[in-house]
């Protein structure tokens, strides 16, 4: 995971975060973006620092990036949209530029107040989402009673003992035991299981509890599934994700990317890829690129009922993705198949910036541009078409990398880009793509690492064992910003917040035990 991680541009640059009814004077906690506008447009309604007027020389100095153009008759590139001569620019000494602050990711509301592990899980597995599991989960068991001669075989349960499950099952991923059987956890005779999970619990109850599981009322579920095919954990999952968006305010760059979740049950929405051609439950996330923050995301679920038939198209997709960040001047990365001038039009128009790579076979990309024969290393070719910029950049001998942007906004989100000092000859804007593509890969690489996942048929418990892993991951990024002294690490942090968990059921278990 390490070299996953190099990839993700400064992981933890944490900084102490402001409300957005409260700015202070210290410029340190922002960054600007240079956002051109047409003078009779209205201002934005986002904060701002007074503009800032650059001297010519220094103006001109951004945007002398070295980079080969086609030189094409007349400016333009044959049978292609793509122009090599860049439009005029709104000149940055006029009302048309302003440098617009933007506060640096962090914690909101009630985060900032969260110390422990697990009070920054609770989070997003709040009382409203435990509470809705236990209510439906004793319904589930007043069903499965009739099959039990003894009444304390199929007790109920309760807020505290579903906690203490949700902790076994996160100890249980820190030993990597995920999809194992895990009776050997709960061996307390040969001294081989874990004290901190025997004296919580037993086997029996804990697998009685995985098959009572329950996230909506089983009596109607059948029923709804009906016209929702999500319908068996909807509830819990929008809570969940709405929590996502509610304690984090993103930063500038996040990443738009796909995530695949291993399922070979039946499902009517499971899905496969090249790569993985057993199939699962496929997601699209919105992870910001400082931290692994995950900001949004969204379950595909191909063909569903009205109102929740959403089209899957890529633009759409996009567009509902980065909706809760629209308009707030951020600039998307996102994989080939989100890419498109479509897509950076329609992102463009609701002031958000895009990065994205594209593939040769994509369509209006002049052939100048998907050769790499006669080229050199660093070579790079440039065009534009109105808010949109291509770039063709040779990585290495036969190793081609294609971009578009929103070509406006390229050097205010490059030339104040953290990273290394060294001079690179590749691009700015490819070093930034570079820095950050691999962040939606990170997320997935980390749920796999420390997996709560059991194997089961029930597609609604794959769901939520992700919604766990993401939640888990969120939680550790707030306390990291919290805690920016502190070294501990996420299988740590997992650790102790699933020791949390269980103490309260162990306190009850053991009394009982005594009794």
């Amino acid at each position: 995971m390490s070299g996953t991680l190099q990839n993700v541009n400064n992981l933890w640059q944490i900084v102490d975060g402001w409300d957005d009814e409260e700015m202070d004077d210290e410029v340190d906690n922002v960054d600007y973006v240079v956002e051109y506008i047409d003078p009779e447009d209205e201002p934005p309604e986002v904060h701002e620092f007074p503009i800032v007027e650059d001297d010519e020389e220094e103006v001109e100095s951004k945007h002398t990036v070295q980079l080969h153009c086609v030189q094409i008759a007349n400016g333009e590139i044959e049978n292609s949209v793509w122009s090599a001569t860049p439009p005029d620019k709104p000149n940055v000494s006029t009302n048309a530029g302003r440098k617009i602050a933007q506060a640096k990711a962090g914690p909101l509301g009630l985060a900032k107040a969260a110390k422990s592990p697990s009070e920054c899980l609770s989070l997003f597995l709040d009382a409203d989402v435990i509470a809705t599991i236990t209510e439906h989960t004793n319904e589930r068991i007043s069903v499965e009673k009739q099959n039990y001669a003894r009444p304390r075989d199929a007790s109920d349960t309760n807020a505290v003992e579903i906690m203490a499950y949700l902790g076994i099952l996160y100890i249980a991923g820190t030993v990597q035991d995920g999809r194992q059987k895990i009776d050997h956890l709960f061996e307390a005779k040969k001294g081989t299981g874990m004290e901190a999970v025997f004296l919580t619990m037993g086997i029996h109850r804990f697998t009685f509890l995985s098959r009572c599981l329950q996230f909506d009322d089983p009596a109607t579920t059948e029923e709804e599934t009906d016209t929702d095919k999500l319908a068996p954990i909807r509830a819990i999952y929008e809570r969940i994700i709405t929590n996502f968006q509610k304690f984090f305010r993103p930063g500038r760059l996040l990443a738009l990317g796909e995530q695949l979740t291993p399922f070979k049950g039946a499902c009517e929405f499971r899905q496969s890829i090249p790569a993985k051609p057993s199939g699962g439950l496929k997601c699209h996330l919105l992870v910001d690129c400082e931290i692994p923050y995950t900001c949004n995301m969204e379950l595909c679920v191909p063909n569903n009922h009205k109102p929740y038939d959403l089209s899957y198209d890529p633009t759409d997709v996009a567009m509902r993705m980065t909706e809760p960040v629209q308009g707030k001047h951020k600039t998307i990365i996102m994989s080939p198949k989100f890419t498109s001038l479509d897509t950076i039009k329609k992102l463009h128009d609701s002031r958000t910036m895009l990065i994205g790579e594209v593939t040769k076979s994509c369509k209006n990309i002049p052939k100048q541009f998907t050769v790499s024969k006669g080229r050199t290393e660093n070579d790079t070719l440039t065009a534009y078409h109105e808010m949109a910029s291509l770039i063709s950049h040779m990585v290495r001998s036969k190793d081609l990398l294609i971009l578009m942007s929103s070509y406006r906004e390229e050097s205010s989100d490059t030339d104040s880009m953290d990273g290394d000092k060294e001079e690179s000859p590749d691009p700015k804007i490819v070093q930034l793509y570079n820095r950050t593509k691999n962040v939606v890969q990170l997320i997935h690489q980390m749920c796999t690492t420390y997996d709560v996942s059991r194997n089961t048929r029930r597609w609604q418990m794959i769901v939520f064992f992700n919604l766990m892993n993401i939640s888990a991951i969120n939680a550790w990024c707030i306390y990291r910003m919290n805690h920016p002294e502190s070294n501990l690490d996420r299988r740590e942090f997992l650790t102790d917040m699933a020791l949390e968990l269980l103490r309260p059921q162990a306190q009850v278990y053991c009394k009982m035990g005594t009794q």
